[in-house]
């Protein structure tokens, strides 16, 4: 596993160039629950965005943790492949879109 240690970078895949960045760390709830880290993507120089969205880590005992999350780059490489199969353009023009993945990008 590969961890970044900035709030940005950018992941290759089949050649094509991503940008990441972290939108958003893990955040509590007004019910009581926790919203994980969001990572926003953008093939480079285009201009359509996918958002991203992790569920919130837990530690051993069922509690979440509050610790800054640092973002693993396979990971992002995984979610970048998972928005594209569930039907982001990364060159098309529109809105942001979001998807929600598991700790694996998956």
């Amino acid at each position: 596993m590969q961890y970044a240690r900035g709030t940005n970078g950018t992941v290759e895949i089949d050649g094509d160039i991503y940008d990441w960045e972290i939108r958003r760390q893990p955040q509590p709830l007004a019910d009581g629950t926790w919203d994980g880290m969001a990572i926003s993507l953008r093939l480079r120089d285009f201009q359509r965005e996918a958002i991203v969205q992790f569920p919130m880590p837990t530690r051993p005992n069922g509690r979440p943790d509050m610790e800054k999350q640092r973002v693993n780059v396979d990971a992002v490489r995984n979610s970048v492949t998972a928005a594209i199969a569930a039907g982001w353009n990364p060159t098309s023009r529109g809105k942001a879109m979001v998807f929600e993945v598991d700790a694996n990008g998956l």
